[in-house]
């Protein structure tokens, strides 16, 4: 933690010109984080989007293997009761 020290041989418009220099490190910092942030959460959309369309191929191919066999299980019903 910074330790604030007022010394005795600066003057007023040196004191003032550290805190100046103090607050713009600090804002060229915040712009630095949060060009970071949006570089992360683009990157997070990007994935979310992949895991989407991965999650609708999987939803789609599950669906299909489901009504395939719905309509197996009904053939065969059919066939059977076309017997008798």
């Amino acid at each position: 933690m910074l330790e604030w020290r007022q010394m005795p041989d600066t003057t007023l418009e040196e004191r003032i010109a550290g805190l100046e220099g103090s607050y713009k490190e600090l804002t060229k910092r915040i712009d630095d984080l949060r060009s970071e942030m949006h570089r992360g959460f683009d990157g997070v959309r990007a994935e979310t989007n992949e895991l989407r369309a991965e999650v609708r191929t999987n939803f789609r191919w599950t669906m299909s293997l489901i009504l395939i066999n719905w309509l197996s299980v009904l053939a065969a019903i059919f066939l059977v009761a076309a017997r008798k």
